[in-house]
């Protein structure tokens, strides 16, 4: 199986960056924009905006997807082209150690509840006990999230269509049974307790990306950041405080965060809350969790000594639970960079934070 492990993975033919006194900090609040975001609302956010540089990025690779890994890793400075299209699941389970061989297929999959006619009416936590899966391996990942593996059966990946439940919400479930693999139909059939079911989406297999330079460090308990990060060659830091959710330790994160910029050229810094909420449905939690945001890890980074930018990789929507593929808000302090920079792609985000180079604009 291809797949990257060490973090100290370096190619000699990379270029070398000058080290400044201060790193550079990438912060990426998942799922931020909504319908009703107004970055107003938000003191320390808008007071960027006043004092440094903005814009919006396009974080969504042509092909793919609103979703979390290709437009992180589009924020990375990857590529679309460079991006495995079947990978989700894959670096999910390298997020949480999970081994596997070269020709498992391995799937994201979400508990759903189910209305009285059998729509998708939001997620849900696993009953108990999980019922037992005869073709798969099951792996509870918390809360409503898990991955199932076919051992085996890889081969089977182009053949199978799968529909990401948060994105059909109000559908019927018969509507998006994965279709293409009688195990993966089964295994829904099986999971069905009274109002909830388990939907698997997202199928992928063992695979490599580009590794990340210059020297870089990661802060984030999402295992999607984890596998992410461990999968370029990153230095990963998380923790049980770290839990890619609402309650997450913020101060602790933040805290970490600046302590890393003073020995790596670059720290990404991921808040996932804002996105978990959204899919929970609660605008309340998603608007509540972002003030918190604001107030301890926005004004904190504010007083950092290296350049920073704050972004998200896409918004997702409290009403529906759906990501949303607008253009994302970016806001840059450092590198004597002022006003409005205009529309920019996704990838431009890496080289405007650790260069401080104006992409041409595309407004």
């Amino acid at each position: 199986m291809t797949r990257i492990s060490s973090c100290s993975r370096r190619s000699p033919h990379w270029p070398v960056y000058k080290m400044s006194r201060s790193g550079a900090i990438l912060c990426i609040i998942d799922g931020l924009t909504d319908e009703s975001f107004r970055l107003e609302h938000y003191p320390h956010l808008a007071a960027m905006r006043l004092t440094g540089a903005w814009g919006e990025f396009e974080t969504v690779p042509a092909g793919f997807s609103a979703e979390s890994y290709p437009c992180i890793a589009t924020l990375l400075g990857l590529p679309g082209p460079q991006l495995p299209r079947y990978a989700r699941g894959y670096l999910e389970a390298l997020g949480a150690g999970i081994d596997l061989a070269c020709d498992d297929l391995v799937l994201r999959a979400s508990w759903m509840r189910l209305d009285q006619e059998g729509r998708i009416s939001g997620v849900a936590s696993p009953p108990k006990p999980v019922p037992q899966f005869t073709d798969a391996s099951y792996y509870h990942l918390g809360d409503y999230k898990a991955l199932v593996v076919l051992r085996g059966a890889a081969g089977a990946l182009k053949d199978i269509t799968t529909y990401p439940p948060h994105a059909h919400a109000g559908r019927y479930l018969a509507e998006i049974l994965p279709r293409g693999d009688k195990r993966l139909a089964g295994l829904v059939q099986q999971s069905r307790v009274k109002d909830r079911v388990l939907i698997p989406w997202g199928q992928s297999v063992p695979c490599s990306l580009p590794l990340f330079h210059p020297q870089a460090a990661a802060v984030g308990g999402a295992l999607i950041v984890q596998g992410l990060c461990r999968a370029v060659g990153m230095e990963l830091h998380t923790g049980a405080r770290f839990t890619g959710d609402t309650d997450t330790d913020l101060p602790a994160k933040t805290g970490l965060a600046l302590a890393l910029s003073e020995k790596n050229r670059f720290v990404l810094l991921h808040i996932n809350g804002a996105d978990e909420a959204a899919h929970r449905l609660d605008p309340l939690e998603k608007t509540s969790f972002l003030r918190q945001v604001d107030q301890k890890v926005v004004a904190a980074l504010q007083g950092a000594p290296g350049p920073v930018l704050v972004c998200a990789d896409h918004g997702t929507s409290p009403a529906t639970g759906k990501h949303l593929r607008d253009l994302q808000p970016f806001l840059l302090r450092g590198h004597n960079l002022e006003g409005n920079l205009g529309t920019m792609p996704g990838t431009a985000a890496k080289k405007l934070l650790l260069e401080g180079i104006r992409w041409p604009s595309r407004s």
